[in-house]
Protein backbone atom coordinates (compact mmCIF):
# COMPACT_ATOMS: atom_id res chain seq x y z
CA UNK A 1 0.00 0.00 0.00
CA UNK A 2 1.52 3.27 -0.86
CA UNK A 3 2.59 6.01 1.79
CA UNK A 4 -0.24 8.28 1.24
CA UNK A 5 -2.94 5.81 1.51
CA UNK A 6 -1.16 4.56 4.72
CA UNK A 7 -1.15 7.97 5.96
CA UNK A 8 -4.84 8.83 5.50
CA UNK A 9 -5.96 5.71 6.68
CA UNK A 10 -4.01 6.36 9.96
CA UNK A 11 -5.67 10.07 10.13
CA UNK A 12 -9.29 8.56 9.61
CA UNK A 13 -8.87 6.06 12.37
CA UNK A 14 -7.73 8.61 14.65
CA UNK A 15 -10.57 10.84 13.97
CA UNK A 16 -13.15 7.96 14.33
CA UNK A 17 -11.38 7.17 18.06
CA UNK A 18 -11.11 10.46 18.94
CA UNK A 19 -14.76 11.16 18.09
CA UNK A 20 -15.86 8.48 20.05
CA UNK A 21 -14.10 8.83 23.01
CA UNK A 22 -15.73 12.29 23.47
CA UNK A 23 -18.07 12.78 26.78
CA UNK A 24 -21.53 12.73 26.66
CA UNK A 25 -23.09 15.86 25.04
CA UNK A 26 -26.08 17.67 24.65
CA UNK A 27 -26.04 18.48 20.80
CA UNK A 28 -24.36 17.26 17.44
CA UNK A 29 -24.68 19.15 14.88
CA UNK A 30 -24.03 17.48 10.96
CA UNK A 31 -24.30 19.27 7.90
CA UNK A 32 -22.14 20.58 4.52
CA UNK A 33 -20.70 23.75 3.34
CA UNK A 34 -19.34 24.03 0.18
CA UNK A 35 -16.68 26.46 -1.56
CA UNK A 36 -12.73 25.42 -1.12
CA UNK A 37 -12.87 22.51 -1.18
CA UNK A 38 -15.41 21.66 -3.00
CA UNK A 39 -18.40 19.71 -0.58
CA UNK A 40 -17.58 19.08 3.24
CA UNK A 41 -19.25 16.80 5.38
CA UNK A 42 -19.38 18.18 8.88
CA UNK A 43 -19.75 16.60 12.47
CA UNK A 44 -19.81 19.13 15.17
CA UNK A 45 -20.26 17.74 18.81
CA UNK A 46 -19.78 20.67 20.97
CA UNK A 47 -17.47 23.05 19.96
CA UNK A 48 -15.22 20.67 18.11
CA UNK A 49 -15.21 20.32 14.63
CA UNK A 50 -14.63 17.34 12.31
CA UNK A 51 -14.60 17.95 8.60
CA UNK A 52 -14.46 15.15 5.44
CA UNK A 53 -14.41 16.66 1.85
CA UNK A 54 -13.12 16.50 -1.72
CA UNK A 55 -12.55 18.82 -4.67
CA UNK A 56 -12.78 17.26 -7.66
CA UNK A 57 -11.95 19.89 -10.31
CA UNK A 58 -9.54 19.49 -13.03
CA UNK A 59 -6.20 20.23 -11.74
CA UNK A 60 -7.31 20.21 -7.84
CA UNK A 61 -8.56 16.30 -7.23
CA UNK A 62 -7.76 15.91 -3.17
CA UNK A 63 -9.35 14.26 -0.31
CA UNK A 64 -9.73 17.18 2.78
CA UNK A 65 -9.60 16.40 6.68
CA UNK A 66 -9.83 19.06 9.15
CA UNK A 67 -10.02 18.94 13.46
CA UNK A 68 -10.77 22.10 14.49
CA UNK A 69 -11.76 23.63 18.34
CA UNK A 70 -13.68 26.70 18.01
CA UNK A 71 -12.87 28.75 20.97
CA UNK A 72 -15.66 31.51 20.18
CA UNK A 73 -18.94 29.76 19.00
CA UNK A 74 -22.20 31.24 18.62
CA UNK A 75 -20.93 34.90 19.61
CA UNK A 76 -23.66 37.14 19.20
CA UNK A 77 -22.81 40.54 17.23
CA UNK A 78 -26.51 41.69 16.14
CA UNK A 79 -29.74 40.16 16.84
CA UNK A 80 -29.84 37.28 14.83
CA UNK A 81 -25.56 37.16 13.58
CA UNK A 82 -22.83 35.38 15.70
CA UNK A 83 -19.10 35.37 15.73
CA UNK A 84 -17.02 32.02 15.46
CA UNK A 85 -13.15 31.66 15.93
CA UNK A 86 -11.54 28.41 16.23
CA UNK A 87 -7.99 26.62 15.82
CA UNK A 88 -7.28 23.22 14.25
CA UNK A 89 -5.29 20.97 11.57
CA UNK A 90 -6.23 19.97 8.33
CA UNK A 91 -4.47 17.16 5.92
CA UNK A 92 -5.25 16.61 1.99
CA UNK A 93 -4.39 14.07 -0.12
CA UNK A 94 -3.64 15.00 -3.86
CA UNK A 95 -5.23 12.42 -6.23
CA UNK A 96 -3.89 13.89 -9.32
CA UNK A 97 -2.18 12.11 -12.10
CA UNK A 98 1.29 14.17 -11.82
CA UNK A 99 0.38 16.18 -8.27
CA UNK A 100 3.44 19.07 -7.15
CA UNK A 101 3.03 17.36 -3.94
CA UNK A 102 1.40 14.54 -2.62
CA UNK A 103 -0.19 15.44 0.56
CA UNK A 104 -0.08 18.58 2.95
CA UNK A 105 -0.76 18.79 6.32
CA UNK A 106 -1.27 21.85 8.27
CA UNK A 107 -2.82 24.67 10.46
CA UNK A 108 -6.09 26.82 9.97
CA UNK A 109 -8.00 29.17 11.70
CA UNK A 110 -11.46 29.21 10.94
CA UNK A 111 -13.49 32.47 11.25
CA UNK A 112 -16.91 33.17 10.36
CA UNK A 113 -20.48 34.62 10.72
CA UNK A 114 -23.40 32.43 11.39
CA UNK A 115 -27.12 32.80 11.98
CA UNK A 116 -28.89 30.81 14.06
CA UNK A 117 -32.93 29.49 12.86
CA UNK A 118 -35.73 28.12 14.79
CA UNK A 119 -34.59 28.05 18.39
CA UNK A 120 -30.89 27.15 16.89
CA UNK A 121 -32.08 23.93 15.56
CA UNK A 122 -30.55 25.22 12.12
CA UNK A 123 -27.33 26.99 11.20
CA UNK A 124 -26.16 29.04 8.14
CA UNK A 125 -22.61 30.32 7.93
CA UNK A 126 -19.65 31.55 6.34
CA UNK A 127 -16.19 30.94 6.91
CA UNK A 128 -13.04 31.67 5.51
CA UNK A 129 -9.81 29.80 6.98
CA UNK A 130 -6.42 31.13 6.44
CA UNK A 131 -3.77 28.05 5.98
CA UNK A 132 -0.74 27.27 7.12
CA UNK A 133 1.83 24.29 5.47
CA UNK A 134 3.73 22.18 7.80
CA UNK A 135 4.41 19.36 5.87
CA UNK A 136 5.57 18.79 3.28
CA UNK A 137 7.11 22.80 3.09
CA UNK A 138 6.39 24.84 5.86
CA UNK A 139 4.74 28.34 4.64
CA UNK A 140 1.72 30.39 3.80
CA UNK A 141 -0.89 27.78 2.28
CA UNK A 142 -4.57 29.25 0.53
CA UNK A 143 -7.44 30.68 1.92
CA UNK A 144 -10.42 28.27 2.33
CA UNK A 145 -13.88 29.31 2.49
CA UNK A 146 -17.33 28.21 2.88
CA UNK A 147 -21.09 28.85 2.85
CA UNK A 148 -22.82 26.14 4.69
CA UNK A 149 -25.60 24.64 6.77
CA UNK A 150 -25.89 22.28 10.09
CA UNK A 151 -28.81 21.00 12.14
CA UNK A 152 -28.67 20.36 15.68
CA UNK A 153 -29.37 16.82 16.58
CA UNK A 154 -30.02 16.50 20.42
Amino acid sequence: MPLNKKVLIMVLVLMTISVFNLPALSGVRIGVEVGNPSFVFIFRPSNFDFKLGYSMTEGDKNVFLSADYRIVSGYPLVDFLHFFLGLGAYFQLYMDENPKEDFNLGGRIPLGLQIFLFGSAIELFVEVCPTVTLVPEPGFDELMGYLGFTFLIR
